[in-house]
C-alpha cells in the first residue's frame, strides 16, 4: 500500500541535521519489569495495528514521497532489550543520551521502543520510545507512547490544542478575526489617543536638558531595534488586544536577532546530554499560580527563567538578556483519547522569555502578561501558514527558510498535560513519564515540561559543545520551581472583608423589588464597563 506523505509532515521528515536529528524522545520509568512476551504483543496490538505508517517507510519516486509497507516489517527490529551494566539513574542518564544522536535506517519504518534493565531482575526498568518527527508531531506521538499503557479509567491526558478552532471553520475563522480587529483596533486608538495626551503634558512639563537627551536617546534606541519599536508601540493597546498582540509577535517573529549567550553560542556538535528531574508537587505548582494569579504553565516557565538566569550568572555571562524560544502549539483539539491518526498538526510559535528578574512576583507577571498577549494574537495561524508555504518549495529553499526562523532562538520549549492519575504497562507500574523536545537549526536546548499522576518533571537535552552541564540546568529548575512555591506560601494572605450590613432604603424609596433588582442591574453594568 502507498500514500502520499502530506508536505506538514514531509518538512519534518526532510530536515534531519548530523547535529540535530528530529527524532521524538520519551521515557517510561517503572517499578517492575514487565513481561517481554505481553509487551511485544501490547505494543503490537495496541499502536502499530492501529497506524499504518508505523509499519511503512518513506520512499522519494518522481519527485514525490510516498509512506510505503515495509515487506520485511518485523516487530523484535523495533522493540528491543537492552540489559545495562547497572541500572542506576546516572548509567540510564548516560545511556539515553547517546540515542540522542543515532539516526534511524530510512529502509525500516521509523521508530523503536527499548525495554532497558540491569543485569539483574531486581524489578525497575524502563521503557525508551523514539518516533520520528515525520511521523506526528510531539503531542500526538506522547500519546502514542501513553497509548501503550494499560486502558484505565481516570488516567486520559487533560484537553490540549486551541479551544474553538476547529469548530468555527474557515468562513467562522475570516468573521471572527474581523470582529476583533474592529473592536481591538478602536480600543488601541482610545488608549493611544490617552497616552500621546499625557506625554504631551509631561515633555511640555520637562524642561530639563539631561531629560530631554534621554528622551532623545531612548528614541533613536526604539528606532534602531525594530523589536523593542513593535514593543513599545503595541504595548499600549491591553492584555487581550488580539489584533496589537498579532502585531507584536508577528513582528517579533520576523524581526528579532538571534538571541545568543556567551555560554552557549557556536555551532552544535551533535553530541547531546540529557538530564531530567521528577516528582516535583503539581497541586503545590497550582496553590502558587493561584497565588499569583497566573497559570501553572506561567509558573513552571518562571522556574526555568530562573534557573537559566542563574546558570548563565554561574558561567560569568556578564550581560543576561531575553532568550527568544520556539513553543508548539497544537492546531486540532482533543481530549486525551489517542487521535484517529497521527501526522503533524501544529504550529511554532516564538516566545521571548524574560531573564535577569530576580523578583519572582514581577517575573511571574511579566511571563504571564507575554503567554497573554501570545495567547490573544493571530501568531499561531500564521506560524502554520508560514510552515504550509515552507512545505511546499523545494528542499533547499526550506531548509533556509526553517534555519532563519529556529537560529533566532536558543531552542524548543513545550509543556505537555499528561495522565492526571498512574499508568501500568502491562501491569507493571508507571512510575515516571518523560519527554524530550527535538531542535533544529543550531539550536543546542530543549526543555520539555510534563505532568503526570500528580507530579511535574522536567527534561533537558542540549548541545554538550554548547552546553556541557544539562543536569545543572534540571537542578536549578528544581530549586526555582521550590522557591516559587515558598514565596507564594510566604505572602500574606488578604483579609476577608466582612460583608456589609444590608443598607435600609429611605422612607420615601419604592418597594418594588423590580425596581432595585433594575437598579443593582445598572450598578453592575457600569462596573464592568
Amino acid at each position: 500500500m502507498s500514500t502520499p506523505i502530506a508536505s506538514s509532515d514531509l518538512t519534518w521528515l526532510l530536515m534531519d541535521r548530523p547535529n540535530n536529528l528530529m527524532h521524538v524522545h520519551g521515557l517510561l520509568i517503572l517499578d517492575e519489569l514487565p513481561d517481554w512476551d505481553k509487551l511485544m504483543s501490547a505494543v503490537f496490538d495496541r499502536i502499530v495495528t492501529k497506524y499504518r505508517v508505523l509499519s511503512q517507510i518513506p520512499v522519494q519516486r518522481d519527485g514525490d514521497w510516498f509512506w510505503e509497507d515495509d515487506v520485511d516489517f518485523a516487530m523484535n527490529r523495533h522493540l528491543t532489550r537492552v540489559v545495562l551494566d547497572e541500572f542506576t539513574d546516572e548509567t540510564l542518564r548516560q545511556y539515553v543520551s547517546s540515542q540522542f544522536s543515532i539516526a534511524f535506517d530510512r529502509n525500516r519504518p521509523l521508530w523503536e521502543m527499548q525495554l532497558i534493565s540491569g543485569p539483574t531482575d531486581d524489578g525497575t526498568g524502563a521503557v525508551l520510545t523514539r518516533f520520528h518527527h515525520g511521523l506526528g508531531d510531539g503531542i500526538r506521538l506522547v500519546q502514542l507512547l501513553l497509548g501503550t499503557c494499560d486502558p484505565s479509567t481516570g488516567a486520559a491526558p487533560g484537553t490540549v490544542g486551541l479551544p474553538g478552532a476547529a469548530s468555527r471553520g474557515r468562513l467562522g475563522t475570516v468573521l471572527h478575526v474581523a470582529d476583533h480587529s474592529v473592536r481591538d483596533t478602536i480600543d488601541y486608538v482610545q488608549r493611544a489617543g490617552a497616552v500621546a495626551v499625557e506625554a504631551g503634558r509631561n515633555l511640555r512639563a520637562s524642561i530639563n536638558p539631561l531629560d530631554l537627551q534621554h528622551r532623545f536617546e531612548t528614541a533613536l534606541d526604539l528606532v534602531t531595534h525594530p523589536v523593542r519599536f513593535i514593543d513599545a508601540i503595541t504595548s499600549i493597546s491591553s492584555e487581550g488586544n488580539a489584533w496589537a498582540n498579532s502585531w507584536r509577535e508577528i513582528g517579533r517573529l520576523v524581526l528579532s536577532e538571534r538571541a545568543d549567550a556567551g555560554a552557549w553560542s557556536g555551532h552544535p556538535s551533535g553530541t547531546k546530554g540529557v538530564a531530567w528531574v521528577a516528582g516535583l508537587s503539581l497541586p503545590a505548582v497550582k496553590k502558587a499560580a493561584k497565588t499569583y494569579k497566573a497559570t501553572v504553565n506561567d509558573v513552571l516557565l518562571a522556574a526555568v527563567s530562573l534557573a537559566l538566569t542563574q546558570y548563565l550568572r554561574e558561567q560569568e555571562v556578564e550581560e543576561v538578556h531575553d532568550l527568544a524560544w520556539l513553543m508548539p502549539v497544537s492546531l486540532r483539539p482533543f481530549d486525551g483519547k489517542l487521535p484517529s491518526s497521527l501526522g503533524n498538526h501544529f504550529a511554532v510559535v516564538l516566545l521571548s522569555m524574560p531573564l535577569g528578574i530576580d523578583d519572582i512576583g514581577e517575573l511571574v507577571a511579566e511571563v504571564h502578561l507575554r503567554t497573554s498577549r501570545l495567547k490573544h494574537s493571530a501568531e499561531p495561524a500564521v506560524a502554520f501558514g508560514m510552515q504550509q508555504v515552507i512545505a511546499e518549495v523545494p528542499g533547499s529553499v526550506a531548509r533556509a527558510l526553517t534555519d532563519f526562523f529556529s537560529d533566532k532562538t536558543i531552542g524548543q520549549l513545550t509543556n505537555v498535560p499528561g495522565p492526571a492519575s498512574q499508568l501500568t504497562l502491562v501491569g507493571a507500574p508507571v512510575r515516571t513519564v518523560l519527554g524530550w523536545v527535538p531542535t533544529s537549526g543550531d539550536q543546542p536546548l530543549g526543555v520539555c515540561l510534563f505532568t503526570y499522576d500528580g507530579t511535574v518533571s522536567v527534561g533537558v537535552s542540549a548541545d554538550l559543545r554548547m552546553i556541557r552541564d544539562p543536569q545543572r540546568i534540571t537542578e536549578l529548575v528544581q530549586a526555582h520551581v521550590e522557591s516559587i512555591i515558598d514565596s507564594a506560601a510566604a505572602l500574606p494572605k488578604p483579609a476577608r472583608k466582612r460583608p456589609a450590613p444590608p443598607s435600609q432604603p429611605p422612607a420615601d424609596a419604592p418597594a418594588s423589588g423590580a425596581a432595585i433588582g433594575r437598579a443593582s442591574c445598572r450598578e453592575r453594568v457600569f462596573a464592568v464597563v
